[in-house]
């Protein structure tokens, strides 16, 4: 039988912990209509990715398209102020009248978003095998830190679901690379990881739902499957039935932070690890009878998955154009590189605890200490000044200026003859608009810029706003639900008349 899946991503998720579970090669093979062969590559590249580790450099991905409601969504809720029970129905036929072309089911998904649901029956809880299951959930807290003052935190837990031994952590935001560190010291906190993961709307997993099914981000499939743990998403409106997880946050707030002050966010994780080890491991659970660690050790330490060799790697990827001042900046800190690297496009790798900058050839030429975010902190490595005497003049960025085309030498001639003093500043400022244009484009303006003797910096940037689109360098993210949107395959809306048809030709099939 041959299994239908969404994409490629999908089919080796499934063959990956298919194999895990137990099924040979030639089982999968007959499975997926696929070739053994086939089938082993995808086995052996995840095997090797466990064992040797992989590099984040060669997972970009493109940024996600505009949505067709984005336009009309004012429009939808200006019509539920003045008709709180209008139909979706209503809705599409009134935005096809002001230009809307998207099909009904982006409005009425829209709608269900935005319209509050009513309340829904309680959820029995279910018990699951030891190794099974984990859940994992999120809460905000505002705090009162001695040394920072108030501040807004959040809570990072995971729990397993057959002896309860939970992990939390807390974080400053909740974006994909953070919300992937913590599942690695989720599991590394376990020695292993689970054969499942329940999750309600977290959008960094889940993309939307279409015909009742998730669509999971890519970019965390790829991640999850590295650990052979399965993704299960909560039906949208149920995120009741992640029980184990939502009540143990009444604990975190009771016994953790209850009747205690912390000086600073380090301060409050380094009191949560020694909770976890001292409170929450050897309590007796409500539910369990039992010492949530004691139960662990007993029945589901040996029944998770084992963790791969290296873990995935978790680093931030992104492009920045090396100031004039020899840094670049990243989350408003300022972190040195080489002289020589100066308006040079470099490939900036960003792990949980450092910088590490590439040439374009992609070889490390500057590693730092990460700055936390908004700290506004310079640092500089004193190796990278040694040739501070070429730091300023047109000496240092002239073969990068002279690399943007054939018409570059020209201008430059024209420049150091209308800025002799200065040629070096309108050259760099030049260079830095790489940043917002193509280098093809900027060329382009230094051509048209020369063609009328327009020698300057400044008019080279309004040449490129007037004729040229502006375009940005790729830019760490959280890598989040829209974002990854691009990466599936285009789905084209069924024109209604469509319907019409099928109705007319399946009713005179039941007449004869």
């Amino acid at each position: 039988m041959v299994v239908f899946v969404r994409n490629r991503q999908d089919l080796e998720h499934q063959i990956i912990l298919m194999h895990a579970e137990g099924w040979s090669i030639r089982a999968l093979s007959r499975r997926f209509n696929m070739g053994r062969n086939t089938i082993r590559r995808i086995l052996r590249k995840n095997q090797e990715t466990r064992d040797k580790g992989h590099d984040v450099l060669d997972c970009r991905r493109p940024v996600a398209r505009k949505s067709k409601l984005d336009d009309f969504k004012s429009m939808i809720n200006g019509l539920l102020e003045k008709y709180p029970d209008i139909t979706g129905v209503r809705v599409y036929e009134d935005l096809r009248e002001n230009g809307f072309d998207g099909g009904q089911s982006i409005v009425k998904e829209y709608l269900r978003k935005i319209r509050p649901r009513p309340k829904k029956a309680p959820v029995v809880r279910f018990e699951t095998p030891p190794g099974h299951q984990g859940q994992m959930d999120w809460s905000p807290y505002t705090l009162n830190f001695i040394r920072s003052g108030r501040q807004t935190v959040l809570c990072f837990s995971y729990i397993l679901g057959f002896s309860r031994r939970q992990y939390i952590d807390f974080t400053t935001d909740r974006r994909f690379y953070t919300l992937i560190r913590r599942h690695q010291d989720a599991f590394a906190h376990f020695s292993g990881a689970p054969a499942a993961c329940l999750y309600d709307g977290e959008k960094t997993v889940i993309l939307r739902w279409e015909a009742g099914q998730p669509v999971y981000n890519p970019a965390f499939v790829a991640f999850i499957t590295h650990y052979h743990c399965r993704p299960v998403a909560c039906l949208p409106g149920r995120a009741q039935t992640k029980g184990k997880i939502e009540a143990p946050f009444q604990y975190i707030e009771k016994n953790l932070l209850n009747g205690r002050t912390f000086d600073d966010l380090a301060d409050l994780r380094q009191t949560a690890a020694w909770w976890l080890e001292n409170r929450s491991d050897v309590h007796v659970h409500d539910t369990t009878g039992r010492r949530p660690l004691e139960l662990f050790l007993e029945q589901e330490q040996a029944a998770l998955r084992p963790l791969p060799a290296h873990p995935y790697d978790s680093a931030e990827v992104a492009l920045r154009v090396c100031r004039v001042d020899g840094f670049l900046e990243h989350e408003t800190n300022l972190y040195s590189v080489p002289y020589e690297y100066v308006a040079d496009i470099l490939t900036v790798k960003a792990t949980e605890n450092d910088i590490i900058v590439y040439s374009p050839e992609l070889e490390v030429i500057a590693h730092h200490e990460r700055k936390p975010m908004g700290a506004s902190q310079k640092v500089e490595d004193p190796d990278h000044r040694k040739s501070e005497k070429v730091r300023y003049g047109l000496e240092p960025v002239k073969a990068a200026f002279l690399s943007l085309g054939d018409g570059a030498q020209a201008f430059l001639d024209g420049l150091k003859g209308r800025h002799r003093h200065h040629c070096g500043f309108q050259a760099r400022y030049i260079l830095r608009l790489k940043e917002t244009y193509h280098c093809d484009d900027i060329h382009a303006a230094l051509v048209h810029a020369a063609k009328y003797y327009a020698f300057d910096g400044k008019a080279v940037q309004r040449i490129l706003k007037a004729r040229h689109t502006p375009r940005q360098l790729e830019q760490m993210s959280t890598r989040s639900a829209s974002q990854c949107a691009a990466l599936l395959p285009e789905i084209k809306q069924r024109p209604l008349e469509a319907y019409s048809a099928f109705l007319k030709e399946a009713g005179n099939d039941h007449d004869g």
